[in-house]
């Protein structure tokens, strides 16, 4: 499965990681990967001062099969890494979503969003992605800020049981879900962060000992907060709007007056992208 994926304080910069992974090269096993910022020196990215990351399905889900079936397959996917029994860290689902998408507001209400992209799958995207995850980070410490995963519904049908010809959805999540924490592919045959996928393929479905070690290393049990913290500003359940001219918006959701603006408010916003293709 191929995935790629993206912040910080002072100015207002974008940044999008591309990682080009060739398909036919053989993978090695070394051990999982932890994402890290983009900016020298590199500092891990990772979930602080929260026990869980609560994230948001938008209602639409797939179209290829029906919400229940979707929602169902998107939770199984993405709660595997509820199950380690040596980490604290857990995904809880919030209610759904009528409306959101990828991005990070500095004032107002957020989201980690999981969505289809039904109609097209933007030009900035690359064309042979399954799905794009993007983390907005502190770049001073790592913490992760907001996750978004999108599908890519326009190029790819998928499915819940992993038939020929479909991209597995709780397949598809588990992988994604993993990004969402913090992890970057892994070299390992088998892990369900290994970065590459097809049709029909059901592997990534259950966490391997690589998985679990990578998850339990970053949030061992020793280690736990004890708080589920909701996304900065609450739950947005309907893509509503950071306060008017506050100049707040992520990359890519910029209001007028764009870089100037937030450099006013002394956020630098720098957004990692893992993308994932077929195999």
């Amino acid at each position: 499965m191929k995935t790629q994926m993206n912040t910080r304080l002072p100015q207002l910069c974008s940044s999008v990681f591309v990682g080009v992974l060739f398909l036919l090269l053989p993978l090695h096993a070394f051990a999982w990967v932890q994402a890290y910022t983009r900016e020298a020196p590199g500092r891990p990215l990772h979930v602080v001062g929260s026990d869980c990351t609560q994230y948001t399905l938008q209602e639409s889900c797939s179209q290829d099969v029906g919400f229940a079936q979707c929602q169902a397959a998107v939770d199984a996917g993405v709660q595997v890494w509820n199950s380690t029994g040596c980490s604290y860290f857990h995904f809880v689902p919030t209610a759904t979503a009528n409306c959101c998408r990828a991005g990070f507001q500095r004032q107002g209400k957020n989201a980690n969003c999981i969505s289809w992209l039904e109609n097209a799958w933007p030009d900035s995207y690359p064309r042979t992605a399954i799905a794009l995850t993007t983390i907005t980070y502190n770049v001073a410490d790592g913490a992760i800020l907001d996750a978004d995963i999108e599908v890519n519904g326009a190029d790819f049908s998928f499915g819940t049981t992993c038939a020929d010809g479909l991209y597995d959805i709780q397949n598809t999540l588990a992988h994604e879900a993993g990004h969402m924490l913090g992890l970057d592919h892994s070299p390992v045959a088998g892990a369900t962060m290994k970065p590459n996928t097809g049709p029909g393929d059901c592997t990534l479905r259950d966490l391997t000992a690589d998985d679990i070690d990578g998850v339990c290393t970053i949030y061992p049990l020793s280690g736990n907060p004890g708080v589920c913290k909701e996304p900065l500003g609450g739950v947005n359940l309907d893509c509503s709007p950071p306060p008017d001219d506050c100049g707040c918006r992520a990359p890519g959701h910029s209001p007028s007056g764009s870089a100037a603006s937030l450099a006013v408010l002394a956020l630098l916003l720098l957004r990692l992208r893992r993308r994932r293709s077929p195999s």
